[in-house]
């Protein structure tokens, strides 16, 4: 039982902060709806809808982890999305909120509206992404609405840590650059290669040993890209 909430706390905090990395792209084009309409008057309520959005796609996308090919798929698309994650570089956005006005009911539905329709369009790198951390739906769920209700209250705030460590993202890439090996490993397709592999080479694990490589390979391709783009931004700078 013990056992059992640990992996269940661990899940969470790992959904949590993958949601709150992978997001900050995201969180900027909700953040400028919720900026234009409604002076983020209403992020709990956004937080509430999103989350079961979200975990209405995981559930989805869950659901479709039986079809042959479609562990392979998603792995290569975490693959990319692990390296677009560390070959960015997000440099800040000016936050400034407007004047504070009321909004009725319905001005504050379609907003919500205009937020679940965005998020459905920009939301699915993250949705992959946590399909592959945890299978329990309330955990899946708790760590969401946790990410995207401090990251709607705490937008600026969220943007400025981006700006001033980067290589978070080098951290977060690498984390789903393994996360991507380990699930095409799942895919049944694999079986026969990697059995394969195990005996050609029995005293090596080749899931486990692909997994780390990926993860190498694409923190030394972040922490490249933050040396160059860091040197480019001195140099504009001075």
């Amino acid at each position: 039982m013990e056992g059992d909430q640990a992996y269940m706390i661990q899940d969470f905090l790992q959904v949590f902060l993958m949601t709150m990395v992978s997001d900050i792209d995201n969180m900027l084009i909700l953040g400028a709806i919720l900026r234009r309409h409604s002076n983020f008057q209403v992020p709990f309520y956004a937080a509430v809808l999103l989350t079961f959005t979200r975990t209405l796609y995981v559930g989805v996308v869950e659901g479709l982890s039986d079809v042959p090919l479609f562990h392979v798929l998603t792995g290569f698309i975490l693959l990319i999305i692990s390296y677009k994650l560390v070959t960015k570089l997000i440099y800040g956005v000016d936050l400034v909120r407007p004047a504070r006005f009321s909004r009725s009911i319905f001005q504050k539905a379609k907003i919500l509206a205009a937020l679940a329709a965005t998020d459905f369009l920009i939301c699915w790198d993250g949705v992959l992404i946590i399909s592959n951390i945890s299978d329990h739906t309330p955990t899946i769920s708790l760590g969401i609405f946790c990410s995207l209700l401090i990251a709607l209250y705490f937008l600026r705030l969220i943007v400025k840590l981006a700006v001033a460590i980067p290589w978070i993202n080098v951290i977060a890439g690498g984390f789903i650059a393994q996360n991507a090996i380990t699930s095409i490993a799942k895919d049944p397709w694999m079986e026969e290669w990697i059995h394969f592999a195990d005996t050609l080479v029995p005293q090596v694990n080749i899931v486990n040993t692909a997994a780390n490589g990926a993860v190498i390979i694409i923190v030394v391709i972040g922490l490249v890209t933050y040396i160059k783009d860091h040197r480019i931004f001195i140099h504009r700078k001075f």
